[in-house]
């Protein structure tokens, strides 16, 4: 037997799935400026002093600059127009050992690359009915931050499309992104619509609640990878797609669970007649389970679907979004337990991987500011005939060893 499997039928018999807690000694976060609700604009934006928008408050922001927000609402449409570099970010985040709101939308314009918004509550409710966060940078990092609409709106994350610009390595990690998109479900607003983008990173979230798909790559998103997700109860789980001569290609969706998708399967794939279709789109070592029309739906092409597995995760109660599983779970084996690593109270290692850096103390949820490098994909021919690197300028996290749960159990079916 194989040490890493090993350690795999290990974790499924209650042996622990992560690598100890997360430090909470981190070091505090240093705030080059704050704003607080009962600031001022006219303010140098000291603590002492502080800004009273969010707006204020970054566009103050430099490289390698960090804004705070002290605990509170702040009800205002937020637009990022400039950013940081690959290693001085600008960072916005709350103040440490408070948790603030923003209320409104969020937008990241293009030419604020290198940009972190951590450790917030965004509710992107906004009058225009727009996403929110809409990333139209490049290198855009959203990290232990709880992303919402409350159904209000549509879309919450979207990631490149249009006018707003091709976002090019997107993470968002440690977060939950939920109840975004209006009811009854429409078919159009998803927790992420990934549009024109490419090397997005998503991971170790909490993805529940959305009114139509949790994660939907249409019609261009190429070389995102996929991991270490619980994306349960949205209309459907996750859809790859192309429209308008575009296909998304080149994606890697690996080690989630992704589970009793409402309207639909948990994962599908459609391209329109007359369209391209997808290329080495690859779905595997997933736990799937109780989509309202199946699981797993290759019946469209565009993608392959191999060693999946179908098993009730069993949650503790995802009625009330409590996400852990059972220390026996062949799910958590495979997953992991993103519950926890979310919360930061776990770290985000399976067997065979490098560990995560804790996240710095905020009294409720930070992260490292930078992604690990991922090693340069080589040349590849895009659908319009040119050619261009993969992965062009993205600096993110590798694509993490897998943990191949190949154990025998009762209730296990494996998928195509």
């Amino acid at each position: 037997m194989s040490k890493r499997l090993g350690r795999t039928l290990a974790l499924a018999l209650g042996v622990a799935c992560l690598v100890p807690a997360a430090s909470s000694t981190a070091a505090a976060t240093s705030c080059t400026y704050v704003a607080a609700p009962s600031g001022s604009d006219s303010n140098p934006g000291t603590l002492a002093a502080p800004f009273q928008t969010v707006q204020k408050l970054i566009s103050t922001l430099q490289a390698g600059q960090t804004g705070c927000l002290r605990a509170g609402t702040y009800d205002e449409d937020v637009t990022f127009r400039t950013g940081g570099t690959e290693t001085a970010p600008i960072t916005l985040t709350s103040y440490p050992g408070e948790t603030a709101t923003i209320v409104g939308r969020m937008y990241v314009a293009a030419g604020a690359d290198y940009t972190t918004i951590t450790g917030l509550d965004l509710d992107g409710t906004n009058s225009q009915v727009l996403p929110s966060p809409t990333i139209g940078a490049n290198h855009v990092t959203f990290s232990y931050d709880d992303v919402t609409n409350n159904h209000h709106t549509g879309v919450c994350f979207g990631i490149g499309a249009g006018s707003y610009g091709w976002a090019t390595g997107t993470l968002v990690t440690h977060s939950r992104i939920h109840d975004c998109g209006q009811l009854p479900a429409t078919n159009y607003q998803h927790g992420f619509y990934i549009g024109s983008a490419s090397d997005t990173t998503i991971e170790w979230n909490l993805i529940y609640g959305n009114a139509d798909r949790g994660i939907q790559l249409y019609p261009d998103g190429e070389s995102t990878t996929i991991d270490h997700n619980i994306i349960d109860d949205n209309g459907e789980g996750i859809l790859i797609a192309g429209d308008d001569g575009a296909a998304s290609s080149y994606n890697n969706i690996y080690d989630n669970v992704v589970s009793d998708s409402n309207q639909r399967d948990d994962v599908q794939s459609w391209w329109p007649a007359g369209n391209p279709v997808g290329v080495d789109n690859s779905v595997h070592d997933n736990c799937v389970w109780g989509g309202r029309e199946g699981t797993i739906d290759t019946s469209g092409g565009g993608y392959t679907a191999t060693d999946n597995l179908q098993v009730n995760p069993e949650f503790v109660d995802a009625s009330t979004r409590d996400y852990e599983m059972p220390a026996d779970s062949p799910c958590l084996a495979l997953v992991g337990d993103v519950q926890a690593a979310v919360d930061g109270t776990a770290a985000t290692t399976a067997p065979d991987q490098p560990a995560a850096p804790s996240p710095p103390s905020t009294g409720k949820r930070t992260s490292p500011a930078h992604p690990k490098p991922k090693p340069k994909r080589t040349t590849r021919k895009l659908k319009h005939g040119t050619r261009r690197p993969a992965g062009r300028g993205r600096a993110s996290h590798p694509i993490r060893k897998r943990i191949t749960a190949r154990l025998a159990h009762p209730s296990l079916r494996r998928l195509p």
